[in-house]
């Protein structure tokens, strides 16, 4: 009977530990809330509609004093999105912490961290959001993000990726931190957008190929089928050419 109370307690025990565990689920097409308000680095409150202003945006969810790869991600993101051809004034960057302990002075000092990185134009995209009532947090759920707070060491464990919300706050795309290229964070845009950025190149593209999510990037491989097919019914057409006039000839 021990050992059958012993059994359970260890099982309840490593139920309690994995349902603690963070979790990444995210649901492409899924709806952010977007009344709930957060608070910029300069202290202006906002809703997440409002900071959105009608634009595509990238949105990472983390906390600013992480010491891990919050800072990594965010300086690739803003490294790389200078290196796009969409304007930093069509779409936002927004870094949403899920610890409301953080402060606007801390979003300050996050932002600070990426000007370099992001550009004068770029960082004009970038906005830094806390909530001191855990409105950060309660967006990180609905996108499908678990974390777990070591109050011991103060630190958050969550997972992180780039999230692709579209002007109303869905989910459209998510990108795999620190495996992006600046063309993956290109189309995310583009394709949040709902055809409003873009190139015409972009969109063909767009059509014409798809997201790997093997591979956490946007995939050209049918676009590479489409060339071969098209190279196959060239050749295909100089062969029978080629052998009318050949038949004409004898």
């Amino acid at each position: 009977m021990k050992g059958l109370l012993a059994a359970l307690c260890f099982l309840a025990a490593s139920a309690a530990l994995a349902s603690e565990r963070p979790t990444f689920d995210p649901k492409l097409g899924a709806q952010l809330s977007l009344d709930r308000e957060l608070v910029d680095a300069s202290g202006r409150k906002q809703t997440l509609g409002d900071t959105l202003g009608g634009h595509p945006a990238l949105a990472i969810f983390g906390y600013d004093k992480c010491p891990n790869l919050c800072g990594v991600t965010q300086q690739a993101v803003a490294s790389d999105l200078k290196k796009t051809s969409l304007r930093p004034a069509d779409y936002r960057a927004l870094f949403i912490s899920i610890d409301p302990d953080e402060t606007a002075a801390d979003a300050a000092e996050a932002q600070a961290e990426i000007a370099s990185a992001a550009g004068p134009a770029g960082i004009s995209a970038w906005r830094f959001l806390t909530s001191s009532d855990g409105a950060g947090a309660v967006l990180a759920n609905e996108a499908g993000i678990t974390f777990d707070r070591r109050k011991g060491i103060d630190q958050f464990v969550h997972p992180i990726a780039i999230i692709a919300l579209t002007p109303s706050g869905r989910i459209s795309q998510v990108l795999p931190a620190l495996t992006f290229t600046p063309r993956d964070l290109e189309l995310a845009l583009v394709e949040a957008s709902l055809g409003n950025l873009g190139s015409l190149g972009d969109h063909l593209f767009l059509l014409c190929a798809g997201f790997d999510s093997s591979k956490g990037q946007y995939s050209s491989t049918i676009w590479a089928i489409l060339k071969v097919a098209s190279l196959g019914t060239l050749v295909s057409l100089a062969v029978t050419v080629l052998w009318q006039t050949r038949r004409r000839a004898g």
